[in-house]
Order: structure tokens, then sequence, then C-alpha cells
């Protein structure tokens, strides 16, 4: 527990209301209650910061009048942000062998595994050599886990779920704040992930954990090896991912998509259920439509790139054009 005034304090921050108000924790400004802290970026997010219920809010001078509720004032808001997640992060208790606390069922733990502090491991598993399962993990019934694995703190696996040597779970997501000096903060991330069930996932697939709420794979889903998955990742229901994928963060996969191989996803996109996505395409906007979709295009300079991508788009039209022409000249 902290309160707002002494938060203030470490971001630099003026407080506009009550400084004394505890904050518990960090959340979104949508799920944000009123013992919680939020941050708004810009104008963009106005309406958010009119509805959030949160206990106070990290904005900028120009979003003050239309905060409904305690804030702390910067000029940087995400930098801002960055440095108070570290003051919410948990620490791990860093156990040899298996924890006193941990509830494991009728399940095979390896003598050389490293299991933390009220890890719950379910009935019919197998943890294998040299993997490491750290505090509040949950792991369900019938779940295989192969060598050298590292489950990190809270993290979530669901039943008949079969992890391949080398996966992280939970590793810290790739967000960082820039300072005035050019100098990078990273953020904290506060989340976990969340596995379902019937899941398998390839050898050194790396699946980052939440920033404030859980990265998640929903049931069924099957990652091949080498994929990296970002913070906050919505994997939907029956998912197939081949290897060499990287899926950056915030964006959500619908049901039943197959996405190949080496196949490059910008953050914050919306993919509907039942894409189909060739291997080394690269996805840079929202698909809402089930079908196939393939976007491979050679290395270039950016400018070059976007004059072809214009060109591109208007070939039906220059083709309508041409075969005009070609019609008006046969007839002469």
């Amino acid at each position: 527990m902290i309160t707002l005034g002494e938060i203030a304090k470490i971001i630099n921050a003026d407080v506009v209301g009550d400084d004394n108000l505890i904050i518990s924790s960090l959340s979104t400004s949508s799920s944000a209650n009123g013992d919680q802290l939020t941050y708004i970026v810009n104008d963009k997010y106005k309406q958010e910061l009119i509805r959030s219920r949160a206990g106070a809010v990290i904005i900028n001078k120009g979003l003050l009048d239309d905060c409904p509720t305690n804030a702390l004032v910067v000029d940087d808001v995400y930098l801002a942000f960055a440095k108070t997640t570290h003051l919410f992060k948990k620490q791990i208790s860093h156990s040899h062998g298996i924890h006193s606390s941990a509830k494991i069922g009728n399940s095979e733990i390896s003598k050389s595994c490293v299991i933390g502090e009220n890890v719950v491991i379910g009935e019919n598993c197998t943890i294998s050599a040299n993997s490491v399962i750290e505090d509040n993990v949950i792991i369900k019934d019938n779940t295989f886990i192969y060598p050298n694995v590292s489950i990190l703190q809270g993290c979530l696996i669901g039943e008949n779920t079969v992890i391949s040597s080398g996966v992280v779970i939970g590793s810290e997501g790739f967000g960082n704040a820039r300072d005035k000096q050019g100098h990078w903060h990273a953020i904290a991330h506060l989340g976990n992930v969340v596995i379902g069930d019937n899941v398998t996932i390839g050898a050194n697939t790396t699946i980052d954990r939440g920033t404030l709420e859980d990265t998640q794979i929903h049931d069924g889903v099957r990652l091949d090896n080498l994929i990296h998955i970002a913070h906050n990742v919505v994997i939907g229901q029956d998912c197939a991912i081949a290897a060499s994928t990287g899926i950056a963060g915030s964006t959500i996969l619908g049901k039943r998509c197959m996405i190949g191989g080496m196949v490059g996803i910008v953050g914050h996109l919306n993919i509907c259920d039942d894409v189909i996505v060739n291997a080394k395409s690269t996805i840079d906007k929202d698909i809402a439509s089930p079908g196939i979709y393939t976007g491979i295009m050679p290395l270039m300079s950016h400018k070059k790139w976007q004059n072809i991508g214009m060109w591109l788009l208007k070939l039906d039209k220059i083709t309508k054009y041409l075969n005009i022409k070609l019609k008006d000249l046969k007839a002469k």
C-alpha cells in the first residue's frame, strides 16, 4: 500500500485531490476502482477518463478539467506510468527445491526442479528436469512439462497442456518509456499469462506477461517452436501458429485462425475468426473478414515502400484505364 502523495514524490507529479488516498494497485482505465491508480496518455482517450471510476489518474495538465477523480499531473504520462509500475511489482521468493507451501497432487516432479511459494500443481502432471515454477503459479491436471521450462510468477496453466523444452511463460514484456535525455525506462509488467485447456506449446517459445491485464492463450491452441507472443496478446480458441512467428503487444486473434511460419503481426490489431495467413506475411492492419491472406514485400527504403504500396492499391484502376485505351486504339 502506498499513498497518492508518496507516489507523486517519486514521479515528480502535482497532486490534485486527496494526497492521503491509499493506492492498492494499478489497473486499466476501464476496470480501475476506488483504491486503484490508472493513467490516460492523451486526448484520444478522454472519454475513458470521463467514465473512469479509478481512485486516481495520471494525466497531463490538458486533461485536468475532464478528470472526475483525484489526479497526478505530469508532463510525460507514459514515463510517469513506467516509473510507477515498479512500485507494485511483486518480488519472488527465490526458492530452492520445492517450497513448503506448494500444494502438489499425485504428480511426478523431477528432483532438479524449483517450485516456488504457494504453487498449486494438480493431478497426473509431470514436471521434468531443471524446470522452474515460480510463486503463485497454478498448473491444472494432466499437464506435461518438458525439461528446462520456466513458468514465472502468477501464471495459470490449464488442463491437458503440453509445454516443450526451453519455453518461458510470463517473461517481462517489451515496454519502455523514454525521458527527455533519450534514456529508456522499463515498464514493470504486472499482469500474468493465462493458458487454457488442451494447449500445446513448442520448444523455445516465449509468452510475455500482460502489462496490467493478462496475456491469454485460449483452449485448444497449437503453438509451434520459436514463437514470440508479446504482452496482452489474446489468442482465440483452436488457433494454430507455425514457427518463428512474432505477435506484438495487445493484438487479438479470433478463433480457429491459422498463422504460417515467420509471420509478423503488428500490435494493437483485431483479427477475426477463421483467418489463414500465409508464411512470411506481415499483418499491419485489422482483418475483419474470414479468408486467406498474404502480404509479402522485399526489403527496401520506407519511402520507396510507401510509393510502391500506393501504386499497388491502384493497379486495378490502372488496368481498367489501359484496357479502355487499348480498345480505343483498336477501334481506330
